[in-house]
């Protein structure tokens, strides 16, 4: 089961996307959409400063919506580095786990008498 809720940043131009997902869902394909969603959010913002850089002059409102498009790519470079961290601890915690199934021995209790 997946359940999105959608709010806008300060701008309202970019959504901003919290998914929840069932337990049983593919993690790698959670990753997978929300890496998808930021590629689609950096092309926009690319074309936008494109755009920015293309005009003659910019005024006060373009130039402040230039720097909210700069804090936006910097917002999503940090979730970034934050799901490849969290990759990192999973793999790394693989081998944990298999050692510690191999040391799982079934333990027979002492009826009280």
């Amino acid at each position: 089961m997946r359940r999105e809720w959608v709010w806008f940043n300060h701008a309202g131009r970019y959504p901003i996307v919290q998914t929840s997902y069932a337990e049983d869902m593919d993690h790698l394909g959670v990753l997978r959409d929300k890496i998808g969603r930021f590629r689609e959010e950096i092309a926009d913002i690319q074309e936008l400063n494109d755009e920015f850089r293309r005009a003659v002059r910019n005024g006060a409102v373009a130039q402040v919506a230039h720097g909210r498009r700069h804090e936006r790519l910097q917002a999503i470079q940090h979730e970034l580095v934050q799901l490849a961290d969290l990759g990192r601890r999973a793999v790394s915690t693989e081998p944990m786990k298999e050692k510690h199934r191999s040391r799982r021995r079934v333990v027979k209790h002492k009826r009280a008498a």
